[in-house]
């Protein structure tokens, strides 16, 4: 569907892609201008949806974009050696707390995604990002040491709880900050505080004492 952009000189492709991020990051969905973006790219409207067809699938593109950028940061970050799922957890946060730090547009165009998109868009925004949680998460539960789980928890069923814990606290804060997506950011170091701390509960309703 978007071979003609895809098959763009890289320079060019990279204006667009960046015009495009700073536009929605800043603006979200609604709000975002193509005349903003064709003026920052370079570019003609013409050309701009000669390669994406109209605005609500230039959207969805540059939030698939951008969270594939958002998986290839965490690989960037391998995780240490230890096998305890919570160390892992933890990492984890740290490692998302790092990539919004460096790639903050990105960051925010996710952010604008999942809180302030239009009601039509939401399904295909929560598709893709689930199909890409479906690919990356196992990789970060793999080889977990399930011996310090007390006798009668399932680790199959314990991992689901942690997948659901995590999908429900990124719920909480989305719900939390509607509108307020760069009060999130900003507090991105209260918040991992906060998840530490709901670790820890999960932690006891899992291990052995």
């Amino acid at each position: 569907m978007y071979s003609n952009f895809e098959n763009l000189i890289e320079d060019k492709k990279q204006r667009i892609l960046e015009a495009c991020i700073q536009e929605f990051a800043d603006k979200g969905y609604e709000k975002a201008s193509t005349n903003a973006i064709i003026k920052n790219a370079k570019i003609s409207k013409g050309i701009l949806f000669h390669y994406f067809g109209n605005k609500k699938n230039l959207f969805l593109y540059i939030v698939e974009y951008c969270l594939q950028l958002l998986i290839t940061g965490y690989k960037k970050y391998p995780l240490q050696n230890s096998k305890d799922i919570f160390d892992r957890l933890l990492e984890l946060g740290m490692v998302k707390l790092q990539i919004y730090n460096t790639n903050p547009n990105i960051s925010k165009v996710i952010l604008q995604a999942f809180m302030n998109s239009p009601e039509e868009l939401r399904a295909e925004i929560q598709d893709k990002y689930q199909q890409l949680s479906n690919e990356f998460m196992p990789s970060i539960f793999k080889d977990i040491d399930s011996s310090k789980f007390r006798d009668s928890v399932n680790p199959e069923i314990a991992l689901e709880v942690v997948m659901l814990f995590l999908e429900s606290l990124q719920g909480k804060y989305i719900k939390k900050y509607k509108g307020r997506e760069q009060e999130l950011l900003r507090d991105v170091d209260k918040i991992m505080e906060e998840y530490k701390e709901y670790v820890e509960v999960l932690k006891y309703g899992i291990y052995a004492r």
